[in-house]
């Protein structure tokens, strides 16, 4: 597959705290998890963990519902200029992109809280299960063993098929 006709730049941006005005999956921590999560964020921040280690252990010591956690999704607040940046990329006819170490569900529920629908969306995935949550990495590659989304895996894909790739974002899983 190829780029389309006059569509030959992907613009790729991160979510949280480049798009957000901090860490989501953050503010979901400080909500629900018990304190023993920040010692996983902690190990995390120093690369002694993976993403989804971090994530399945914090989200494991969480008993909220999806709709208390999209409660607090509510007050997600996103740069101003953002929404006005998806339709100048609309408009230049660039595809737009988030790349997001995040969980795409809460960055589809922000964004469409925001009104802006229909990005294409490489994030890990979450699943509410009666008994707790189940966290998956459909985006995971070998490249990036600490992140469960392989950010320079998905940049090449995008290289192969032609597009110029630029890619936004400045956190540490943003760094390979």
């Amino acid at each position: 597959m190829t780029a389309p006709k006059g569509q030959h730049i992907a613009v790729l941006c991160d979510f949280d705290g480049t798009i957000t005005k901090g860490g989501v999956i953050d503010l979901l921590y400080r909500a629900f998890a018990e304190q023993s999560c920040w010692e996983l964020v902690e190990r995390w921040i120093r690369g002694e963990i993976s993403t989804i280690e971090e994530m399945q252990g914090c989200f494991s010591t969480m008993k909220a519902t999806r709709e208390e956690m999209e409660a607090v999704l509510d007050r997600v607040e996103i740069d101003p200029g953002f929404p006005e940046f998806v339709e100048f990329c609309k408009g230049r006819g660039y595809l737009l992109a988030i790349l997001s170490d995040g969980l795409r569900w809460y960055i589809d529920y922000v964004l469409t809280h925001h009104g802006i629908c229909d990005l294409p969306i490489y994030a890990n995935e979450i699943h509410f299960l009666e008994d707790g949550y189940l966290i998956t990495t459909p985006w995971y590659s070998p490249q990036t063993p600490r992140r469960g989304v392989s950010k320079p895996g998905i940049i090449q894909n995008y290289r192969a098929m032609g597009y110029k790739a630029i890619f936004i974002g400045d956190g540490l899983s943003d760094i390979e």
